[in-house]
């Protein structure tokens, strides 16, 4: 009988990468809550070792701890948190893939996430709403990468309809826009720092759409222009063919009429060629 980590090996390894995305993240989760239960049940503070995980907007902290720039993304502050983002990815990596590729929702994701951390710390950085807050803000979740993934299907595929709760159906191109709107207008909100990683998410997942729309319609393009020189080919050998068969007839009747010794060198040459 199949374990039940048996079970779990076996669909991380068959799943997409969508779904091994979604296992990673709800591992790391995993262990953080758990780490975070038995340094509290010995009585140690559990904050100091996320901190390390977690992206700081301060300059001199982040430099510290360059790395974060890459493991905040599959921090998660709690469940909810988690699940709606794991719920968020698999719908839109979905509609992702079914266009493209894994290596390339692979990279919008770990692109988009990157690209949201470097907003984060550039608005801390830059913005002087933000700068009071930059000692102690820190940055953690998913949702910059996934928006990546997400405008990125939403370019790729902007006509297609989807069905949400609140606003019924409503194309891919809608959505984006209003993404990017509710981020924009929840800048100076509590989750400033996380608009900012959201907006910037949203800008790498605008310019991977491009890129791949662009990219099918080369490949699309090369395709063409070979099967229409295909058919250039094909259609001067019936030509020739043709030709040839006219003349062969010619001669022929030629012979009826008038026997093979009234052929001259160049038709008795088409003969014995053609009868080879």
């Amino acid at each position: 009988m199949t374990s039940f980590w048996d079970n779990l090996k076996w669909r991380y390894q068959r799943g997409t990468i969508v779904v091994r995305l979604i296992y990673i993240n709800a591992a790391v989760f995993l262990f953080q809550a758990l780490w975070v239960t038995f340094c509290r049940l010995l009585g140690v503070n559990a904050g100091l070792w996320l901190l390390w995980l977690e992206m700081p907007a301060e300059g001199a902290a982040f430099l510290s701890r360059p790395w974060s720039l890459f493991s905040y993304m599959f921090m998660h502050s709690s469940l909810m948190h988690l699940f709606f983002n794991m719920l968020w990815l698999y719908i839109f990596g979905q509609i992702f893939l079914q266009k493209s590729n894994e290596r390339h929702l692979l990279t919008v994701y770990l692109g988009g996430g990157v690209l949201g951390g470097l907003f984060y710390l550039a608005g801390y950085l830059l913005i002087p709403y933000f700068r009071p807050y930059a000692s102690s803000a820190l940055l953690s979740g998913a949702s910059a990468a996934i928006l990546s993934v997400t405008l990125a299907a939403a370019l790729h595929r902007p006509e297609e309809e989807l069905s949400l709760v609140f606003l019924g159906r409503l194309k891919m191109k809608w959505l984006a826009v209003i993404m990017i709107v509710v981020d924009i207008l929840s800048l100076t909100g509590s989750n400033g720092g996380g608009s900012l990683a959201h907006l910037g998410g949203a800008v790498f997942g605008i310019l991977a759409g491009l890129w791949l729309r662009r990219s099918p319609r080369k490949k699309q393009k090369y395709h063409r222009s070979t099967s229409e020189r295909t058919v250039d080919i094909d259609q001067a050998f019936r030509d020739s063919r043709r030709e040839q068969e006219e003349r062969l007839d010619a001669i022929l009747d030629k012979i009826k009429v008038s026997g093979y010794d009234s052929l001259t060198a160049e038709e008795k040459k088409v003969l014995f060629d053609s009868g080879k």
